[in-house]
């Protein structure tokens, strides 16, 4: 019964943090169109913010399973950044869009199996692990294409102009009923994230694992299967993610998706997702992308500098860990 009454508190905690993020986000918005009537809540910039948010998001909800196992992965970056140049590589000097996104993702799905196989087999910290696969993919980045990035316009005709339906480009520039493709596969991302985590066998498991795992293992969670699936599961998404912005940028370049573990990371945290493992909203997680998108746009239309930006990312990082002190199992 104690069990049960926690489990029942946890839930009910969770939401609180949900309704409390939504309001946050709220008044984030509001309060930036108080100081930038004229530009922040424009549909132009409101569209810009999603559209920079959606690969950040589609990363974060990869980094969800993986901290909901109490597992962290530090090299969903660098992932990007080497899966675009393999793939640019790949398809240079003819290839299609299709060639371009299965090589992405392939690729990527490929380092994150190496992670997965480090830390479920050879039983390396998630930490450690994560950290050195960071080293390895952003320096394939560098090798693959001599220090250079790949220019993708081909994949569109040689230019950023109107592209063709389900062409590279249109993935990042293109639009349906004015919304940008790319925050429609950012929702569905999320939307089939959340109906995983909260309405399967799967999603289940994970949480367990990340609650107890040797509790999960004795009632026959296949915990090595669970923890290596999280982590190829966020390969995938650095795929996703790939894909998303090389269309956005036209090109891949090995020194993309720098920083975009913190980003991702911050926004699962600051949603409610526990970094010790055992409880994860998806819902907070895209709260968290939207948080982080909103401040960062903000101070971005106020002229703050970019170290300022980044000492804010910092802050609000160890902010939502110190909100989450009292739970850490240390």
């Amino acid at each position: 019964m104690n069990q049960v009454a926690a489990l029942r508190n946890r839930f009910g905690a969770l939401q609180f943090q949900e309704y409390a993020l939504g309001l946050v986000v709220i008044a984030l918005f509001v309060t930036g169109a108080i100081l930038r009537p004229d530009t922040f809540p424009t549909w132009d910039n409101v569209r810009n913010m999603l559209t920079q948010a959606s690969i950040i998001g589609v990363l974060a909800v990869g980094m969800t399973f993986v901290i909901a196992t109490s597992g962290i992965d530090l090299s969903v970056g660098s992932m990007v950044a080497a899966a675009g140049v393999f793939a640019g590589v790949l398809v240079d000097p003819s290839g299609g869009t299709f060639l371009f996104i299965l090589g992405a993702i392939g690729f990527a799905v490929l380092l994150g199996t190496i992670n997965a196989t480090a830390i479920t087999f050879g039983r390396v910290v998630p930490f450690i692990a994560t950290l050195a696969m960071l080293s390895i993919a952003r320096g394939l980045a560098l090798l693959l294409n001599d220090k250079l990035p790949v220019g993708l316009l081909d994949l569109n005709g040689g230019s950023y102009g109107d592209p063709a339906p389900f062409s590279l480009l249109w993935f990042g520039t293109g639009k349906i009923v004015g919304i940008p493709v790319s925050v429609w596969v950012f929702l569905g991302i999320v939307v089939g994230g959340w109906v995983v985590l909260n309405r399967t066998r799967f999603g289940r498991y994970v949480v367990a694992v990340g609650g107890n795992r040797e509790a999960a293992r004795i009632a026959g969670v296949p915990v090595r299967k669970v923890i290596f699936s999280v982590y190829v599961l966020s390969g995938l998404m650095a795929g996703i993610a790939t894909v998303l912005l090389s269309a956005r940028l036209g090109s891949a370049s090995p020194v993309s998706g720098n920083l975009y573990e913190l980003d991702a990371i911050g926004a699962v945290v600051i949603g409610g997702t526990s970094l010790a493992g055992g409880r994860a909203t998806m819902v907070g997680t895209f709260l968290g992308v939207l948080t982080f998108a909103l401040i960062f746009s903000l101070m971005t239309q106020l002229d703050l500098s970019t170290e300022i930006q980044q000492v804010t990312k910092g802050a609000i990082v160890l902010g939502a860990v110190l909100i989450q002190r009292p739970e850490a199992r240390y």
